[in-house]
């Protein structure tokens, strides 16, 4: 009920602005995340009694919806509501038992994000636009993964439900007369702090007292780099103007 009242806030907040221009635009947005590798993060592998363990940054997505609002046809304000899914990849090895296990899985998210932006008009109905702002990341619940056997538990806790973030874009758009807005361009996300933290137990054989049960613990950021995708429904200044005039 929280997060309900927080994002019909948040969206109120924006549509009461009275823009120069008086055009509001909705639209649909996605935006597939690229994988750690593919901006130079690091994999953390972390080791203990010879048992190898990471958790890297697998593809994902973020789908939802944007609401523009315009000043002028220079600077407009961004914002609204998108489902988060951040994928990663389990990753145990245990060299002396010939053991390895990897399985993926997701971590769930909503972002409420609000952006300035700034056009270039490069031609006729061509612009180049440019964003930076931040946000709110919003983390529903816990992960946990068992391995078919329980040799592996990993049990993943958000280190809050609710966590600020950056976030930073530049795109190309091209703006049809009647049938909407078409963009293509790149987004930066990142969070303020740590998303969650990993603990992993590895227990190779839990019913002999020989064998010690060996736990890592891996705290994960959010950072992520996404190709955009988004589409603009038509929406026309004059009518609009119309329909206030009816009204």
């Amino acid at each position: 009920m929280k997060i309900l009242i927080l994002i019909v806030f948040f969206i109120s907040a924006i549509l009461s602005l009275n823009a120069q221009e008086a055009l509001t635009t909705f639209g649909i947005t996605y935006k597939p995340m690229l994988s750690g590798g593919f901006i130079n993060e690091s994999e953390n592998v972390e080791s203990e009694g010879g048992v190898k363990y990471l958790v890297p940054k697998q593809f994902g997505y973020n789908l939802g919806m944007v609401v523009r609002k315009g000043f002028n046809k220079t600077f407009s304000l961004e914002t609204g509501i998108t489902y988060t899914q951040r994928n990663f990849s389990l990753q145990v090895n245990d060299e002396s038992r010939d053991f390895d296990f990897r399985q993926d899985f997701g971590v769930v998210g909503y972002e409420l994000p609000i952006l300035g932006l700034v056009y270039i008009q490069l031609d006729q109905r061509i612009f180049m636009d440019a964003s930076f702002g931040g946000g709110l990341d919003i983390f529903p619940s816990d992960v946990a993964l068992f391995s078919p056997e329980n040799q592996v538990v990993m049990e993943g806790r958000r280190n809050s439900w609710v966590l600020a973030f950056l976030s930073a874009n530049i795109g190309w758009e091209y703006r049809t007369p009647k049938s909407g807005i078409f963009y293509i361009g790149g987004t930066f996300h990142r969070p303020f702090g740590p998303i969650y933290s990993y603990l992993m137990e590895y227990d190779y054989d839990a019913q002999d007292p020989l064998v010690q049960p060996v736990r890592l613990l891996q705290i994960v950021n959010g950072n992520y780099l996404t190709l955009d995708f988004r589409y603009f429904f038509h929406e026309d200044p004059e009518k609009r103007l119309k329909r206030k005039k009816k009204n």
